[in-house]
């Protein structure tokens, strides 16, 4: 196999590295789709079916207790208003106690539809039995009808307690074993991908050590040879060899290698004779020179061509250089003069230019601490704004609890119903018991006087909360009205303070280029001082250049060129 990937281009060698990459991945997600589609099951079936059966046995207990309540007030109603208020609550309690045994039959299946018949069963006889109360009551045969709300209707009632209470086991029961086999295949689906992914990882190492090392080794090889042949050491060779890319570039770095030699070799012999002083030297080896090579031969034989030419051309322009050195002195002595003249000119303007630097570095700094104190002035806007905005949440949570109180009080109008309603009770069970229920007939008219007294504490109170809800909508949305204008002070700010920075900014760039300006005028003073110090020292040399024309002369005899070897 490691032949076979040896052999192979490096793109497909990358192919096979990012195909196991891939199945690894289709792996993995193909088991993390499945594992979790499981998951999601269990799920779907606690929060679908096992928790709402369990909340509607919960809501079915409750409304059942409210009905047994509501049969009591009815039949120890002390007046007619109360009497209907009683009834008015039970067939509601028995509405609510329907839907509820209607929604609980929409979440059942096949094994809990015994428990559902059960209820029913039960629920039908208690419907009956306080159908029969109600209508014994109507008779005005109230003992009748207690008799048979504290014997049969109780037993029924223990009974349909029982029923949802076996409900609430039965779907808890569930709910644990849904939750366990989740936690289950939590824990299988972990085990088996850790599993997967350490085979995925050992395989995917095997083949990146391969890879990576099959395409390492020759590329250190060839990195070795450019490294030494890039220190000019031509001696390396290369071993490697392949069908891929990287045997295809050793092979031509092997060429490469001999050709160079080759070609430096007969270089080296080209220059050894132009520096002997022969310009009539070729190449001998001109085959060699192929692609890019080949202009360097051009090169080297145009730099003969051109020294053999230039040598010609010196010893011809000598003599010229002499008589041009003399008009070049008199022309540096004109420079020279008129160098100085410049030289005061540029001092003047120096100087204007220097007092103009002043007044607009004054300017920037000015901008400057415009733009800090505008900065200043912003941030305490924004800061106000801020606090503002944390004032306008206060009052809203203030109107948050109001409704909340409003809520409690609510709460204590029915509590003080509901004790109006026990105190009319406990006077009647007092004046059934005679002279011995006096003082507990007291005490229950205290009480309902308590609640008469609590119902109108809880109006007052509830009027108080409402005056107080409207003063907080009144201050919320003056508050309101504040911080928009406050948030318009604070852009009105912000732009201001943008404008002024880019005052600051561009008097800054203003000082910052005639600061250059003033440098560049210094500049220039200084190369008209030395220019004029050059132009007196051209003179002079210009007269030294005339002798050295005719050394020169003779320092060109000295060459062999093509088109005569003579000695100048």
């Amino acid at each position: 196999m490691i032949n076979y990937l040896r052999n192979l281009r490096i793109r497909f060698k990358l192919y096979v590295l990012i195909g196991v990459a891939l199945i690894g991945m289709f792996i993995i997600s193909g088991m993390s789709f499945f594992l979790m589609g499981r998951m999601n099951d269990m799920t779907n079936d606690i929060s679908t079916s096992w928790l709402p059966s369990i909340d509607t046995a919960r809501e079915l207990t409750n409304t059942l207790s409210n009905i047994r309540l509501n049969e009591l007030g009815y039949l120890t109603a002390v007046s007619d208003e109360v009497e209907a208020s009683s009834l008015q609550y039970l067939e509601k309690e028995k509405g609510n106690m329907d839907a509820l045994l209607a929604a609980y039959k929409e979440l059942i299946d096949e094994e809990e539809t015994g428990f559902y018949n059960n209820a029913m069963n039960l629920w039908t006889q208690y419907r009956e039995a306080d159908e029969e109360i109600i209508a014994l009551a109507q008779q005005g045969r109230i003992e009748d009808a207690r008799a048979l709300l504290e014997g049969e209707c109780v037993d029924l009632y223990n009974s349909l307690n029982s029923a949802f209470q076996e409900i609430v086991a039965y779907n808890t029961e569930g709910s644990d074993a849904a939750a366990k086999e989740s936690a289950s295949i939590y824990i299988t689906s972990n085990g088996l991908m850790t599993a997967i992914v350490i085979a995925i990882i050992l395989v995917g190492v095997f083949f990146s050590f391969v890879i990576v090392r099959l395409i390492k080794l020759p590329i250190s090889e060839i990195e070795d040879a450019a490294v030494k042949m890039a220190k000019g050491d031509l001696d390396v060779e290369i071993a490697y060899t392949s069908k891929d890319e990287l045997g295809v570039l050793a092979e031509q770095v092997r060429r490469l290698i001999r050709k160079l030699q080759v070609i430096i070799d007969d270089e080296n012999k080209f220059l050894a004779k132009m520096a002997a002083g022969d310009f009539t030297v070729d190449s001998v080896c001109e085959e060699e020179y192929t692609g890019g090579f080949y202009p360097l031969l051009i090169s080297f034989r145009g730099i003969a061509k051109k020294l053999n030419d230039t040598m010609l051309q010196i010893s011809q322009s000598s003599s010229q250089v002499a008589s041009g050195s003399e008009q070049v002195s008199n022309g540096a002595q004109a420079l020279s003069q008129g160098a100085t003249e410049q030289a005061s000119s540029v001092q003047e303007l120096a100087a204007s230019i220097s007092e103009i630097s002043d007044k607009v570095n004054e300017n920037a700094d000015n901008a400057r601490q415009a733009n800090a104190m505008a900065g200043s002035v912003s941030s305490e806007m924004n800061m106000s704004n801020d606090k503002m905005q944390q004032m306008i949440q206060a009052m809203g949570d203030i109107s948050s609890c109001s409704s909340e109180i409003g809520k409690i009080i609510k709460t204590i109008e029915d509590i003080a119903f509901q004790t109006n309603i026990l105190a009319l009770n406990a006077a009647v069970e007092a004046a059934r018991a005679g002279t011995a229920g006096k003082g507990f007939a007291v005490v229950a008219d205290e009480v309902r006087n308590l609640a008469s007294k609590s119902a109108e504490a809880s109006n007052n109170t509830s009027v108080l909360i409402e005056n107080s809800l409207k003063a907080v909508e009144n201050g919320t949305q003056i508050a309101g009205e504040t911080a928009q204008s406050l948030l318009q002070a604070v852009n009105a700010v912000n732009e201001m303070t943008g404008i002024i920075g880019n005052i600051s900014e561009a008097s800054s760039n203003q000082a910052e280029a005639i600061s250059q300006i003033t440098m560049g005028i210094d500049q220039i003073s200084s190369v008209v001082q030395t220019n004029s110090a050059t132009a007196e020292e051209s003179a002079a040399a210009s007269e030294e250049l005339s002798s050295q024309s005719q050394l020169m002369k003779s320092l060109v005899g000295r060459f062999k060129l093509k088109g005569g070897s003579q000695t100048f």
